[in-house]
């Protein structure tokens, strides 16, 4: 008996060691990718923004204990390119994007995005060998992953950046191991002769006190740029506004954001309250959340227009926003 239990904690643990190691060591941690140097940037002076969480093109399956068919993540991606082509947005944000996951079918969603752009720039925050999630039963488990955040631009990237936020102090060794890493995407874009800033991100999804802790991370980035460039903050930052009506806690996440002095919401409290379930981002099923932002530096850049994007569907189970904006002169 003993024998067989030592037997079993030995292989359990070369499993744990095999599992939480890289996926692939080939592909970097973040990289710009060229794509098109046909393309001529639009020299119209206004342009547009979207942040999408993709949930890896999964629908309303996300994280739920099932294995989905092949053709509903073939028919999701069609579906985004659709809505991205229809949109027209000159710069893309995601959130939850796969370049080579078991979960999706080890399809590169960046890639089959990617068409009308100039560059892509991807990071990745989820790169192991076997993630056993959902826990039950395990022919369900996202099993290999590689996945992470990504940026579309038609302009050019004139340098980037992959910053990892703070995990989950409280969570155990073994959660901490398989967990993606939270991640910032800095880029500086050149559009049409100006710097200006851009920042991807997403925030902890199931701890305040971290979701928090990152906030103030982010917060001091922004700090460091937002006098000196225009800057456009974008991502799924899992925490409603502290205006919606149903707000259940006194998180700070949102509203640090909201304070700050030179930044503003491409949504305001007033058009937000005006028809508050018109814009709730979380879920594609039955919306009932707002957990997707965009804001923009107000003294350099002037919000055209707002639009929560309800016809995308269960592509996700985020709804993507999409902000038309123009650059002030100086």
């Amino acid at each position: 008996m003993w024998y067989f239990l030592s037997a079993l904690v030995i292989l359990l643990l070369i499993f744990y060691w095999w599992a939480q190691g890289n996926h692939s060591e080939q592909l970097p941690l973040h990289r710009e990718i060229a794509i098109s140097t046909d393309l001529i940037p639009s020299t119209d002076s206004t342009f547009a923004v979207m942040t999408y969480n993709l949930g890896y093109l999964s629908g309303m399956t996300n994280n739920l204990p099932v294995k989905p068919a092949v053709d509903l993540f073939d028919a999701n991606l069609k579906a985004a390119r659709d809505l991205i082509e229809k949109w027209n947005p000159d710069l893309v944000g995601f959130q939850e994007i796969d370049y080579a996951s078991r979960r999706s079918y080890y399809r590169n969603q960046l890639d089959s995005l990617s068409q009308g752009f100039t560059v892509a720039v991807q990071s990745v925050n989820w790169n192991k060998n076997y993630v056993p999630f959902p826990y039950w039963p395990p022919k369900v488990h996202f099993g290999k992953m590689l996945s992470g955040q990504a940026v579309l631009s038609k302009f050019p990237v004139i340098e980037s950046q992959r910053l990892v936020l703070p995990k989950p102090e409280a969570a155990p060794f073994y959660y901490k191991a398989f967990y993606l890493d939270r991640l910032i995407q800095k880029l500086k874009l050149d559009i049409n002769g100006k710097t200006v800033v851009l920042l991807n991100v997403h925030l902890e999804a199931f701890d305040q006190a971290t979701r928090e802790l990152q906030a103030h991370e982010l917060l001091k980035l922004v700090e460091s740029y937002c006098r000196q460039y225009p800057l456009l903050l974008i991502g799924d930052f899992n925490a409603r506004p502290p205006f919606a009506s149903e707000s259940v806690t006194q998180e700070q996440t949102i509203s640090m954001f909201l304070e700050h002095p030179l930044l503003s919401p491409a949504l305001s409290e007033a058009d937000y309250l005006q028809h508050e379930p018109r814009h709730f981002t979380f879920d594609t099923d039955n919306p009932y959340e707002k957990l997707d932002y965009i804001f923009y530096t107000h003294q350099t850049i002037e919000s055209i227009e707002t639009i929560t994007l309800k016809e995308a569907g269960e592509i996700s189970d985020h709804i993507p926003v999409l902000m038309r904006f123009k650059l002030l002169d100086d």
